[in-house]
């Protein structure tokens, strides 16, 4: 499909979350990521960002506000480069933010290169941020590149102190055909059942910031 055709649509989904960004909380959750994190390829609210701000709102018993900062096609640089200056930019810090970018990188991955964009993009994060390594492609150099990418991803974060989120050993666990239904017609997004998958490979870091939040 031309990205002529796919405008209209992702129009509206953008357009939506601008909508859920005007809407009030007592909790701010602000996410960083690609078209994963925008939902594409279920109807919202299946994606996992939607998924994850209802269960902030239930474990914590606070209202939440959702900022999602994500681009279709984003890659690593444009992170860096266009969605942590909006993150500066809020009137305040987060109470919860994740990070899930990385996997459009691998069309053309040099790991050096990666990795010290990556330490660029930790050091504009808050402390508390939940990061995610890349999902697995399932088969291919794409998924041999996503594999050191990953491994890149969890040492770094670890390193400098952020939660970090499983994604790929998640992913990579549901790989064969049973996983098909977890992907949408693309057989690249996830569809619905796909981000509760993800959705998973952060629930536990989620589950204790929200237990943080609720005593505050």
């Amino acid at each position: 499909m031309s990205w002529s055709l796919r405008t209209p649509w992702l129009r509206a989904r953008q357009a939506a979350w601008r909508r859920r960004a005007d809407e009030g909380g007592e909790l701010l959750y602000v996410a960083i990521g690609d078209s994963a994190a925008q939902g594409i390829g279920a109807r919202m609210p299946a994606g996992y960002v939607s998924r994850l701000a209802e269960r902030l709102d239930r474990l914590s018993g606070r209202s939440v506000r959702t900022v999602n900062l994500s681009r279709y096609g984003a890659r690593l640089d444009d992170a860096i480069a266009e969605q942590l200056p909006r993150l500066a930019a809020l009137e305040r810090e987060p109470d919860m933010l994740t990070v899930a970018i990385g996997a459009n990188d691998m069309r053309r991955f040099d790991a050096d290169a990666f990795a010290a964009s990556f330490d660029m993009l930790l050091a504009g994060l808050p402390r508390h941020a939940i990061v995610a390594d890349v999902p697995c492609f399932h088969v291919g150099p794409r998924e041999l590149d996503a594999v050191v990418a990953s491994r890149v991803i969890e040492a770094r974060v670890r390193a400098a102190g952020l939660v970090f989120a499983p994604l790929h050993r998640v992913t990579e666990v549901r790989r064969g055909w049973g996983s098909f239904p977890e992907f949408a017609w693309d057989q690249f997004h996830p569809s619905a059942l796909g981000y509760r998958v993800w959705e998973s490979a952060f629930a536990g870091a989620v589950n204790r910031r929200a237990k943080q939040l609720r005593h505050r």
